[in-house]
């Protein structure tokens, strides 16, 4: 009885507003409603693939404006192997994924949506082993998995009326003019080297990150050896940009330590990273 009662008074109210409004809804620019509705589905959908791996490649060339590869194909194949064994083991295995090493003291590594990782040769000079660098490279898999940059580049709302992306991409023509491309690659680039993610998602991607590095058979606590590294060199010129953009080393080390269970669990592969990393001494020289 109760619900049909509130039936028919949801249906007598919904009859009063429209009699109400009807007139005010008859003036209004349907051309301005629609726009209207655009913009809000553009501002709460997700990214395609295809149009986060766009939004990747402007970040991406941005980034190597600014910084130039290392010229050591070696190392490059190394971090690429290491990295694609991470990621297979992330939620977007099929993804294509992208790893780079930038040629630069500061000590760094970041990741552009789409599955563009990057490391710096002054983040690699300060590990030891193959269980950092997967450790590391994790934290970088996991910002693109859970789409930070991308939450990012929705929350500043750049790209509303572009609204009908999806069917635009779909069709072939292009959408990330260079207005655009322009603005997301601020945004990113600021986030990235600014003023950084929040800490509540730089410390999602360390939990991940060492969560990834173990599901892949590596020591994932040498992820602590690796921040007590950074701890060192806090108040250096190379920490300088990572300090800015991400929480200290030892608040980082206290969300990873209640994660090991048994700190000797997984494969260091010192040997290993000694072997490929041969010439990283003469690229921070």
């Amino acid at each position: 009885m109760y619900t049909r009662i509130t039936a028919v008074l949801l249906i007598a109210t919904a009859s009063a507003a429209q009699a109400q409004f009807g007139d005010i809804l008859r003036k209004v620019n349907p051309n301005k409603i629609k726009k209207s509705a655009d913009v809000a589905r553009a501002m709460t959908r997700d990214f395609t693939e295809g149009e986060e791996a766009d939004i990747g490649r402007v970040v991406s060339a941005r980034i190597l404006s600014t910084y130039p590869i290392a010229k050591d194909v070696k190392l490059q194949q190394y971090v690429t192997l290491v990295g694609n064994t991470v990621a297979a083991y992330s939620t977007r295995p099929a993804l294509e994924w992208h790893f780079a090493v930038i040629d630069t003291p500061i000590v760094n590594a970041f990741s552009a949506p789409g599955g563009f990782i990057f490391i710096t040769t002054g983040a690699l000079a300060q590990m030891h082993s193959e269980a950092e660098l997967a450790a590391v490279l994790g934290h970088e898999i996991a910002h693109v998995t859970q789409k930070h940059i991308l939450k990012e580049i929705k929350r500043a709302n750049v790209i509303n009326a572009s609204v009908s992306l999806a069917q635009e991409t779909s069709s072939g023509a292009q959408w990330l003019n260079d207005d655009y491309a322009s603005k997301i690659g601020k945004i990113a680039y600021d986030k990235l080297f600014t003023t950084g993610l929040s800490r509540s998602d730089e410390a999602e991607a360390d939990r991940i990150g060492f969560q990834l590095a173990d599901a892949a058979g590596y020591r994932a606590s040498e992820f602590i050896t690796f921040l007590q590294s950074l701890e060192k060199l806090e108040g250096t010129t190379a920490m300088k940009t990572l300090t800015a953009t991400h929480p200290s080393p030892k608040d980082r080390i206290a969300t990873i330590r209640p994660m090991v269970r048994d700190a000797n669990r997984g494969e260091l592969l010192a040997d290993r990273w000694r072997e490929w990393t041969v010439n990283l001494s003469r690229l921070n020289t």
